[in-house]
Formats: C-alpha cells, sequence, structure tokens
C-alpha cells in the first residue's frame, strides 16, 4: 500500500500519494491543467508554484512539474507572463 499525504490546492484537502508532484498530485485530485503546464519537464516555467507547509510560515517556490509533495502543503499557482523576447536597436 502506498504512502498517502494531505495536501491542499487552492484552499482545499486532498490525499493523495506521496510519490506524485504537484502537478500529477492535482491530476490525481481531479484538476485538469489546461494553463500553466507548458512542457512538463522543468524547462519553460510555466508551472511555477509557491507553497508553504502547513504550521511554518516560510513561503517556497518551485515548478509544479519537478516538486515532490509533502505533508501539510498548501500549494497556489503563480500566473504565466511569457518573456518580452523582442529586441531592441539602441543606435535608433
Amino acid at each position: 500500500m502506498e504512502k498517502m499525504v494531505n495536501v491542499y490546492f487552492f484552499g482545499k484537502k486532498y490525499s493523495v500519494p506521496a510519490d506524485l508532484t504537484i502537478m500529477t498530485a492535482m491530476e490525481y485530485a481531479g484538476y485538469t491543467l489546461k494553463r500553466g503546464c507548458g512542457c512538463r519537464h522543468g524547462f519553460c516555467g510555466a508551472c511555477a508554484t509557491i507553497y508553504r507547509i502547513k504550521g511554518k510560515n516560510e513561503l517556497k517556490t518551485g515548478l509544479a512539474c519537478q516538486t515532490q509533495v509533502e505533508e501539510g502543503m498548501y500549494v497556489a499557482s503563480i500566473p504565466y507572463f511569457p518573456t518580452d523576447k523582442r529586441t531592441y536597436d539602441i543606435d535608433e
């Protein structure tokens, strides 16, 4: 039997397997990820997430596709804003 942990996505409690990443835990909990899931391999940064652990005041950041869930984890997503990749000519 696999170990389960309690996590909170947007204030709602879910029991999920302890070996999942935040992203796969959200899908396990029934969320359909349409935005903020990008490449799923840690390159694009679209799944930037903030979280804290119950009883601790420290806010942590991570990529939902790379960060493993922990007992008492409270998760919130950060809206994705792509980098402005336009180039400017300073001589103009």
